[in-house]
């Protein structure tokens, strides 16, 4: 294979993994919102699998997307955050 090919395959898996992140991060975001009165920890868990992976992602690619990504994620964790009073 030559340079050119394996630049075209890098872009292709790069484009794949992020369209596949924001799909499940926007997914992990709603269902880890809207899980009410449901097990705490699968709420939690939802939102930091998601944010663990766009995080080793960001450091693989250096790309900015799962930066922003994980970013969302963190801004929805003290709404799942679990509390003694819930």
């Amino acid at each position: 294979m030559t340079d050119m090919e394996l630049q075209e395959n890098n872009e292709t898996i790069l484009f794949i993994l992020t369209t596949v992140m924001e799909i499940a991060t926007l997914a992990c975001a709603y269902l880890g919102l809207r899980l009410f009165k449901k097990n705490k920890w699968l709420r939690l868990a939802l939102i930091v699998v998601p944010l663990v992976a766009n995080a080793i992602l960001y450091l693989i690619f250096e790309t900015t997307p799962f930066f922003y990504l994980g970013v969302i994620l963190l801004l929805c964790i003290p709404f799942v955050w679990p509390r003694k009073s819930a």
